[in-house]
């Protein structure tokens, strides 16, 4: 791979680290394919139309992620991405939900169905790619090619 392209971030990552990244994937792979997939291959057409594309979303995500087995570091945007809209879920849906009196049993479940992710947290190097990111930007115009 040409140096000048190849990211920073993939020769600063320790191979543990690496591996905790494919751990995060493989979880993602095997626990889509085992609740994704059925739910979104096994409903028939009076299921609602919101929860069929978050189905299909997560089964995207599920393929995406067998990718990440191989590309832990430049598939990191996939693991950023699980954590957020989680994150983003517990703050705005679980915690108003608490507060006002208790969650219902399916967000108990999916509260509990989100806790596997919490673990990406500690393991996604943050540093290394936000450091990437801020050096690695890209022109908004294409560069000149004429001589």
């Amino acid at each position: 791979m040409d140096t000048s392209t190849r990211s920073a971030t993939i020769d600063t990552i320790t191979p543990l680290r690496r591996n905790l990244m494919r751990a995060c994937y493989l979880l993602m792979v095997v626990g889509l394919a085992l609740v994704a997939w059925p739910r979104l291959l096994t409903s028939g057409f009076d299921r609602p139309l919101i929860e069929g594309t978050f189905d299909a979303v997560l089964c995207a995500l599920q393929l995406l992620s067998v990718v990440g087995l191989f590309a832990p570091v430049r598939m990191a945007a996939m693991l950023v991405f699980e954590v957020l809209w989680k994150a983003i879920w517990v703050l705005v849906v679980a915690v108003p939900m608490l507060w006002s009196g208790g969650l219902t049993t399916e967000a108990s479940e999916t509260l509990f169905a989100f806790s596997f992710a919490v673990p990406f947290v500690f393991i996604i190097p943050w540093r290394a790619l936000a450091r990437d990111l801020l050096r690695g930007r890209e022109p908004w115009r294409a560069a000149s090619t004429a001589k």
